[in-house]
Parts: C-alpha cells; structure tokens; sequence
C-alpha cells in the first residue's frame, strides 16, 4: 500500500498524533523520576541530561503538528508560534549548558 503526501497529512488532520507526543515526554520524565523515588538511587547527570532532552523534543515535535493542523485564520497561531519559539530557547539553552 502505498503513502503520500496527502495520506500523512491527512492523518495529521484526523487523529491526535501530537497528544502521543506529548504522553511520551511525560513518560519519559515520569518514569525515570518514579524509579529515583521508589529506590532512592539517583541517575546519573548524563542520563538525567539526556532524558530531559528528548522529551524537549518530543514536545516541539507535538506542537509543531499541532499548528499544521490549525487553519490559517486561526487566532491562535501566532500564541502558538511564540510558545514553541520559548520551548525552542529552553531547549537550546538546556543543550548548551
């Protein structure tokens, strides 16, 4: 079976494939944070760093399709914009630092 260009986009459109975004950068952060608590054996920072990491960026993945899904004349793009502009900064900052 073949996949176009419409075929994704329209399944952008139809199901809500950000919200899984979103539900995996909270698993990815409460799971290891529910083991820390459980054993009382702290992760290592790099683990910790790396972890934090993805689900920035299973977060901007998220909003990123959450605004292809919004129409043009929506009023909300732009809040939406500088949202994923301030998630973008604190990414790069947690990466830099």
């Amino acid at each position: 079976m073949k996949f176009n260009k419409l075929d994704l986009i329209l399944f952008i459109k139809c199901k809500n494939i950000s919200w899984i975004f979103y539900l995996l950068a909270l698993v990815i952060i409460l799971i290891p944070a529910a083991i820390v608590v459980i054993t009382d054996v702290p992760f290592s920072s790099t683990f910790s760093k790396i972890s934090i990491g993805i689900a920035f960026v299973f977060i901007i993945i998220g909003k990123v399709l959450s605004l292809l899904k919004k129409d043009k004349g929506d009023k909300s793009i732009p809040v939406d914009i500088g949202i994923l502009i301030g998630i973008i900064i604190a990414f790069i900052s947690h990466v830099l630092k």
